[in-house]
């Protein structure tokens, strides 16, 4: 019964990408992220107190959906998360058939797209880089630990690896360690991507096998992206030279 309401749970965290035009209260306009079974991610200038309740319009296929969400987190100028509250049955079947099409529709853009694995264990900041990745057209994954960058690695055969060294069960040495002396996983293009950014660690990531090192605390989103496209570029054989020195922006 634990592990049935347990995976339940996990579903209504599966994000997906949802790109539209959102009305809050009926006079505000945003611009969506992405959705869940049990909230969305919108743009916003504006600020909100957290735990404010607002009134939220979805534009369905044919019709459109107003509901209640709580405000749980807004960062200034980034975005907004939402969580849906006191939802009527119909009004979660409504949220659930919505889902169930973007899965389908992401399933079949998957398949298209460069799969990037964004490894960090701060959700805040995989949130920030992960929606810029995804409007640069990539499909994105996301691991909390090394014990689940691993695991993703293995199951979702992702295109690149983004990996910070500061988590938790393994750190990322120990990840990229084992990725660069595996048969299997050895060719696999890896972006460090820390704070930790000494000579010593820039050195010592490069020697393991890093394809880039970039430091976190002044890379932006759009730098990032922007990498991640090079490395990519350079593994497919589009010139470039793998294992490259450390880049600060």
């Amino acid at each position: 019964m634990n592990n049935d309401r347990r995976n339940r749970n996990e579903r209504r965290k599966e994000r997906y990408p949802y790109k539209q035009d959102i009305l809050v209260d009926g006079v505000l306009l945003f611009r969506s992220i992405d959705l869940s079974e049990g909230g969305l991610y919108v743009y916003t200038g504006r600020s909100y107190m957290q735990g404010s309740v607002v009134n939220v319009t979805l534009p369905l296929k044919n019709s459109k959906l107003t509901v209640k969400a709580r405000v749980q987190h807004n960062q200034r100028g980034v975005g907004m998360g939402l969580m849906f509250i006191n939802l009527s049955p119909e009004q979660k079947a409504m949220i659930k058939e919505l889902v169930m099409e973007l899965t389908d529709k992401v399933k079949e853009i998957g398949r298209q797209k460069k799969k990037v694995l964004l490894a960090d264990k701060n959700e805040m900041s995989r949130r920030i880089f992960r929606n810029k990745l995804f409007m640069d057209g990539f499909s994105v994954i996301e691991a909390k630990d090394g014990m689940e960058t691993l695991k993703l690695v293995q199951d979702e055969t992702p295109d690149l690896v983004v990996l910070d060294l500061h988590m938790e069960k393994i750190d990322g040495f120990k990840v990229l360690s084992i990725l660069k002396t595996s048969p299997d996983w050895q060719s696999l293009p890896v972006i460090i991507w820390s704070a930790q950014c000494s000579q010593e660690v820039v050195d010592k990531a490069i020697r393991i096998g890093a394809d880039r090192f970039l430091h976190k605390m002044v890379t932006s989103p759009i730098q990032l992206a922007k990498a991640v496209e090079v490395v990519l570029n350079e593994t497919n054989g589009n010139g470039g030279k793998k294992g490259q020195g450390p880049s600060f922006g």
